[in-house]
């Protein structure tokens, strides 16, 4: 008796073959979830980290520091924009000193920035001398 050459695969090889190759497809889709979520939340992230940046720097270019406490502690619900939807942004001005007993006369600005879909607040805080 002559065998025959096998040819083709047997109904087994073909199910391994599939369950290994929805088990890539599976991970490959997790992956790819879990990338975009980041990706969403880094962009979120960053244009949080860009309006404080911002008002920071509008704060530090003012030319008046008597006016500083006046002109910038606000909080803006809104803030205008198309990137700037579900984003509020509060700056608040402590005046450190400044009597004329102390030795030391400065603000510290802190703006915070917050959107609903962030875990957490972006905040910074910079001192601001008496010019």
């Amino acid at each position: 008796m002559i065998a025959r050459a096998r040819r083709g695969f047997t109904l087994v090889e073909v199910v391994v073959s599939l369950m290994i190759l929805g088990g890539v497809f599976l991970g490959l889709a997790m992956f790819v979830s879990n990338m975009a979520h980041a990706s969403a939340y880094s962009r979120l992230e960053d244009t949080a980290e860009d309006l404080v940046a911002d008002r920071l720097e509008t704060v530090k270019s003012a030319t008046d520091y008597a006016s500083i406490d006046s002109m910038f502690t606000t909080t803006e619900g809104t803030i205008p924009g198309p990137d700037y939807a579900g984003f509020s942004r509060q700056t608040l001005v402590e005046h450190i000193g400044g009597q004329p007993a102390d030795s030391v006369d400065y603000k510290l600005v802190t703006v915070i920035v917050t959107n609903p879909a962030l875990p957490q607040p972006v905040r910074k805080t910079t001192a601001i001398a008496a010019f």
